[in-house]
């Protein structure tokens, strides 16, 4: 199954830019991936077994831990009737992302601020806002233009001349004693 083809048939209600930006945001696509918060360390286990052993030594510790290709949060299991090994499923860790994204949606109907609660519990967090705009980073958007807005006078102006000083005209002048130049008929000639 192709990617988009996963995202489709495991999370349908979100749309697979969104959710494909979120997964590159959060495991690079490693279905594997486990990131320890609590620690600030992540983890790149070479299989399954050792994914669920990492995260399992991790939770047992009391560490809040990510899980899986849309780092599912393990705070987040009880809630979601998942365990370590189900999470690690790629489709159902995308379908537990999905919950935890539509609930965010139903509570903000804002999806910076459904992104700041997929990431932080939080809508309007200052990290969780930020990581949304990451989010949008991997999905290739940026921040978008003011609706309405006017540009300041200086970023209408051309862009050749930003920066620019106006053109200089040089004053020549005859200094007699340093120069071998002498007026002549409206011009300079030169002497010595």
């Amino acid at each position: 199954m192709t990617p988009v083809a996963m995202l489709q048939q495991c999370a349908p209600q979100i749309a697979p830019v969104t959710l494909a930006a979120i997964v590159q945001q959060e495991s690079g696509g490693d279905p594997l991936a486990v990131h320890d918060n609590t620690g600030g360390k992540s983890y790149r286990p070479a299989s399954v077994a050792e994914a669920a052993r990492i995260a399992r030594e991790l939770i047992a510790r009391g560490h809040s831990v990510d899980i899986g290709l849309a780092q599912i949060n393990s705070r987040n299991l009880p809630r979601l009737g998942l365990g370590v090994d189900q999470v690690l499923d790629p489709c159902a860790n995308l379908r537990a992302a999905q919950t935890v994204l539509m609930e965010g949606w139903m509570r903000s109907g804002d999806l910076r601020a459904t992104l700041s609660a997929y990431n932080t519990g939080q809508l309007h967090s200052p990290v969780g806002m930020a990581y949304g705009e990451k989010v949008f980073g991997k999905a290739g958007v940026f921040v978008p233009a003011i609706p309405g807005g006017k540009l300041a006078q200086w970023a209408s102006s051309d862009p050749a001349n930003i920066g620019a000083l106006p053109p200089v005209r040089p004053v020549i002048t005859w200094t007699p004693q340093a120069s071998p130049l002498a007026p002549q008929g409206g011009g300079l000639a030169v002497k010595w």
